[in-house]
């Protein structure tokens, strides 16, 4: 191991990545680390937590957490009155995984989304029944239960029980779900003030060019998640109606059930076609000509729906 790598490791444990961290502040850091390797800022870029809040949809105290954290680790500068700043990429061997490990909440909260996007456990639920299936305490449960409550899909019945929200795992649910992206994202699109931001596009820019640049095997699920979650997101923000927005952001969360469990089987080609979409879609909007960006937003979403 190099000095420099030496320093980075002795930097990471000093930090305190694989024992401070609650289960907040870890999927944030996963987070945040998932949008570097997509290449959402560029280097010496200033790096706002007040948005990042925002598009994370946290408060500000764990992003500021995990960026004074990222500060210490190297990748990040801080200049009081200033900011924080990029200072430098990840490199092939700071894997995700490696510098923030999953806790065993996070596990069995990912084990939880793949077992309700394959249907393995049914739409209500007891702790009790979590707890014995899959082999947790029943803290361990209820805080990826209250997890999944945060984000809309599951809310709690008397007792111990829970319910899931509709999700989409049988035929019929995905084909709505895409049938209900067409008319509300390509509508966002169509709005009389639809006004992309442009600093916002060319990051978007950056991300899908970043995913294209990166060897297919180094492309964690959590970057292809968030990187094709943000496109979707962003763009259908600046049609600059809550409604819309909040609409994506409930079906980002149910698409993520899914295509955590199914990003295994997707083949290099169709993570590509889905980058030039997105590529082709932003610089249509850059050129204004909104009509042919919702044409090709109508085009993807269509072969998605096909693929699928």
């Amino acid at each position: 191991m190099t000095t420099q790598q030496e320093a980075r490791k002795d930097a990471t444990e000093a930090a305190g990545f694989d024992w401070e961290l609650s289960g907040l502040q870890a999927d944030v850091a996963r987070k945040v680390l998932a949008l570097i390797s997509a290449g959402k800022w560029q280097l010496l870029e200033r790096i706002s937590d007040a948005a990042l809040s925002r598009e994370l949809n946290v408060s500000r105290s764990p992003v500021r957490f995990v960026l004074n954290l990222l500060t210490d680790y190297g990748l990040l500068a801080h200049v009081a009155g200033k900011g924080y700043h990029l200072i430098r990429m990840l490199t092939e061997d700071e894997l995700i995984d490696q510098l923030i490990p999953r806790s065993e909440n996070t596990n069995l909260y990912n084990d939880l989304m793949t077992a309700r996007a394959m249907g393995v456990i049914g739409t209500e639920v007891s702790e009790t029944e979590l707890v014995e299936q899959f082999k947790a305490t029943r803290g361990a449960v209820r805080r990826a239960l209250l997890r999944f409550s945060s984000e809309g899909l599951a809310e709690r019945l008397p007792g111990h029980g829970w319910r899931f929200t509709e999700s989409l795992d049988n035929e019929r649910a995905v084909q709505e779900s895409y049938t209900f992206r067409l008319v509300v994202e390509c509508g966002a699109l169509l709005q009389p003030d639809y006004a992309p931001q442009e600093e916002q596009l060319q990051a978007l820019l950056r991300q899908q060019q970043a995913i294209l640049d990166l060897p297919v095997g180094q492309l964690t699920k959590d970057t292809w998640f968030y990187t094709n979650a943000a496109f979707h997101e962003t763009i259908v923000s600046w049609a600059n109606n809550r409604f819309f927005t909040q609409s994506v952001r409930w079906q980002n969360s149910l698409r993520r059930m899914t295509e955590y469990a199914d990003f295994g089987t997707l083949s290099e080609k169709r993570l590509h076609d889905a980058c030039h979409d997105h590529i082709d879609i932003l610089r249509a909007i850059e050129e204004l000509d909104i009509n042919f960006a919702a044409a090709l937003l109508r085009r993807h979403i269509s072969r998605s729906s096909r693929d699928d």
